[in-house]
């Protein structure tokens, strides 16, 4: 096992509160980053295991839109504590880098797209803990996810330069 997972903090409307403790949602991830710009602070009791840290990745678990499931972003160094709502859920690991382009990669989105639930698109604990994520050693991580980086840098330049 390379990393844990947590399922997200539930809530109820009415401990939303404008002073409490930042909840992270699907609309927190906004082109592959966290955006703090639709925040949702709750008074509840929040679980040690419920609160962010660096280089957590925050994944879209549940989803009325499958194309939503999935989703993720890295967590940076957040201003104060955060929590992270039921439809989400976070994968912690050492090789966080490496991770987060997997979870974005074809290769992981099979693991939920071939499920059979059609009640909630979901991507469980279960779908998580179990996927098979190919793993070399250090130093071909560290180059596999600096050439995925560099290629995203022309890719963005590009997409500039046709706008």
């Amino acid at each position: 096992m390379i990393g844990t997972t947590n399922i997200g903090l539930t809530y109820r409307p009415t401990d939303i509160i404008d002073d409490g403790t930042i909840v992270l949602r699907s609309s927190n991830i906004v082109n592959d980053k966290i955006d703090l710009d639709d925040l949702v602070r709750v008074k509840t009791q929040i679980r040690d295991n419920q609160y962010v840290q660096p280089n957590d990745i925050l994944i879209c678990a549940r989803n009325g839109s499958k194309a939503l499931v999935g989703k993720c972003a890295l967590i940076g160094n957040m201003e104060e504590p955060a929590s992270f709502g039921a439809f989400m859920a976070v994968y912690r690991t050492d090789y966080y880098k490496y991770v987060l382009h997997y979870l974005r990669s074809n290769l992981f989105r099979n693991v939920f797209n071939d499920s059979n639930s059609t009640a909630i698109n979901q991507l469980t604990q279960d779908m998580l803990k179990r996927a098979v994520i190919p793993f070399p050693p250090f130093e071909e991580q560290q180059r596999i996810v600096d050439l995925i980086d560099k290629l995203l840098l022309q890719i963005k330049d590009i997409e500039r330069s046709l706008n």
